[in-house]
């Protein structure tokens, strides 16, 4: 068993880099119990619109990326503690008011223990932030959404969401449990954030679902599924300006495996689309993940080329699904299914109660190659290699795009590869190669205990069949 959560933070110098690495040991757990299976970061939180590059923070106080685990069998979400080198730099300046304690850049070093954030007792199997930090939606077990919002979150309060460190962090965090576990850290306070006793004094304020939620905790409840939900994930358009937030849901129901909603509040999330073409298309079976590509898209929900928006859909049964999405946000009912064809799942998908919890953990992923011009890949789980779609920013018409979709490409190597499932891949941060372009790099991780590091490139070549060029990675 997993027992070890690792998170790499990473900031770049003028002529180098620091890295920074910290290991989380997780709580002890029965032999019935789950280890969270998904880390999400939440983005800085802005409220002007500007994708995160804009708060209402002072200049002194500095933003963590709050990183969260969750997917376990006990309904937790924990806060795994992420100063960056420079937050670390920010607080050494002064110690904290204890005239005993440590330094403050003391504390960030002893803060190695997961912070027990929430508790529920249904069980979070997604989460999704739209990339203003806006709106966070997570997905249960049990079918149900609920979306958290923050839209007058820092209207009246200039100090913003900061624990005793003087680190803001999203307003999703309650900073009076970060605080606790500051304390206990300094050794000025005995109590167990991680207790399991329901009272709550001894579990820091924790809240679970059965419990009424803080004043502070502003949330409705989204469209809700028969069975459980599988993935969430937020259309990259999504705009407070527009007060359109598109969610894709997809989940195990039959009937409803894909919803798109606009979940800005309550009102809007009461209607949804794709949900008759998704049943149609995937035949009764679930939806195990959704993704959008990554074309960029200025403020006003245009694209900044003649780029389309795609959404790929991975049915339960290994059917991918494209949906060409590049309609404004205003004309939903404009978006259509484009292409089905299915793929060879690394092992049977039955559902939260049959399949195999680590297969569960690998999902759908958009990225951006560069070269002599960008191109989206669309990444699928394979068994011990990924399958790849190269997908053209720019194509003639709506059939080369299609037959961009179906030309199936591999990544694998014989001799250094996997040699066991394949349960999670990430590409590379935008902007991390130095160039500020597209990434190149792409991570895979599986059950053989290996972490590999795929450096891809793309040329265009001559297909033989028709003279039409084509992406080979």
């Amino acid at each position: 068993n997993i027992n070890r959560l690792t998170t790499t933070t990473m900031t770049a110098a003028a002529n180098n880099s620091q890295q920074r690495q910290s290991y989380y040991s997780l709580p002890d757990y029965d032999s019935n119990g789950e280890l969270p299976l998904h880390l999400i970061a939440l983005p800085p939180l802005c409220t002007n619109d500007d994708h995160g590059t804009s708060n209402n923070h002072n200049d002194n106080q500095h933003g963590a990326v709050d990183m969260l685990a969750y997917g376990g069998g006990d309904g937790h979400i924990y806060l795994l503690p992420n100063y960056s080198t420079q937050q670390q730099q920010a607080v050494t300046s002064s110690s904290l008011s204890n005239d005993n304690s440590n330094s403050k850049d003391d504390m960030t070093s002893k803060l190695t223990t997961p912070i027990l954030l929430a508790s529920y007792d249904d069980i979070p199997r997604s989460m999704a932030v739209s990339s203003d930090g806006l709106r966070l939606v997570i997905g249960f077990e049990s079918g149900e959404t609920r979306v958290f919002f923050y839209d007058d979150n820092d209207d009246n309060n200039e100090n913003g969401n900061v624990d005793k460190l003087g680190v803001a962090h999203h307003p999703f965090v309650d900073v009076g449990v970060v605080d606790k576990a500051i304390d206990k850290a300094n050794g000025d306070d005995t109590t167990n954030n991680n207790s399991d006793d329901d009272s709550d004094d001894d579990n820091g304020g924790f809240f679970t679902q059965s419990q009424e939620q803080s004043t502070s905790t502003k949330f409705f409840h989204g469209p809700r599924s028969e069975l459980a939900i599988r993935q969430l994930a937020f259309d990259p358009r999504s705009s407070s300006t527009t007060k359109e937030y598109y969610l894709a849901i997809g989940s195990e129901s039959g009937d409803t495996p894909l919803r798109v909603a606009n979940v800005y509040d309550e009102e809007t999330a009461s209607k949804w689309f794709l949900e008759g073409e998704g049943g149609d298309v995937h035949g009764g079976a679930g939806v195990r993940s959704v993704a959008y590509s990554t074309t960029a898209f200025n403020n006003d929900n245009k694209s900044s080329g003649d780029g389309k928006q795609w959404l790929t859909t991975l049915g339960m049964d290994g059917k991918l699904t494209v949906w060409d999405v590049s309609s404004p946000l205003s004309l939903p009912e404009e978006w259509e299914h484009v292409h089905s064809d299915f793929v060879v799942s690394a092992m049977p998908d039955t559902g939260s109660l049959g399949s195999d919890a680590a297969d569960k953990a690998c999902q759908l992923v958009w990225g951006q190659v560069g070269g002599k011009s960008e191109v989206e890949l669309v990444l699928l789980p394979g068994k011990t290699d990924v399958q790849v779609r190269a997908i053209p920013q720019k194509r003639g018409s709506g059939e080369e795009y299609v037959e961009c979709f179906k030309k199936q490409q591999f990544v694998m190597d014989l001799e250094r590869g996997h040699k066991d499932t394949i349960v999670v891949m990430a590409f590379e941060p935008v902007g991390s190669n130095g160039g500020g372009g597209a990434s190149r790099k792409v991570v895979t991780a599986a059950r053989d205990g290996k972490l590999l590091l795929w450096e891809l490139t793309c040329e265009e070549e001559e297909d033989d069949d028709d003279s039409k060029s084509a992406v080979v990675v």
